[in-house]
């Protein structure tokens, strides 16, 4: 007897929860070449593209910080980031607690390079999808990507299942 989410006997839940896990692949998916696009728009590599939105997203770091976070070696960080800084989409200055590290800043949009934002027509686009929804679902969503994006940060830190 078949008792997966698609069986006859299936409870809508499991379905659901089903086409969400699979959904959710494809978004991972469409995520990751929207990334690898945007990161030709900037001329960049996706390693180098991945540790400028890192910075631009979670701020200062050092470089041991994001190797952690890209899982990069440390060697391979340093040129990733001699070219960002060539670019002028970094700084580097010493650790304010610690003179022996240094810390990695997002520059400031208007020195950055003028291209810094992300491809026109993106928000408009994304603004276009929101609009289809009401307030009150759009609180939902705003809630389960907080969620989801913590429970990813855990799963990829290995504190989780």
């Amino acid at each position: 007897m078949d008792s997966g989410p698609d069986s006859p006997g299936a409870r809508p839940r499991d379905r659901v929860y089903a086409e969400i896990q699979d959904d959710g692949l494809r978004l991972a998916a469409g995520l990751v070449r929207l990334m690898h696009a945007v990161a030709t728009v900037f001329r960049l590599n996706p390693s180098d593209f991945q540790a400028y939105l890192l910075l631009r997203i979670e701020g200062p770091m050092t470089p041991g910080e994001i190797a952690q976070c890209l899982r990069l070696a440390t060697g391979s960080v340093t040129a990733l980031l001699d070219r960002l800084e060539a670019r002028g989409l970094v700084t580097r200055d010493r650790h304010p607690d610690d003179r022996r590290k240094v810390i990695v800043r997002p520059a400031e949009l208007a020195a950055a390079d003028p291209r810094s934002g992300f491809p026109e027509g993106m928000r408009t686009t994304m603004i276009a999808l929101h609009d289809r929804y009401s307030d009150d679902e759009l609180a939902v969503i705003a809630d389960w990507l907080r969620r989801t994006t913590r429970t990813l940060h855990e799963l990829a830190a290995g504190n989780g299942g």
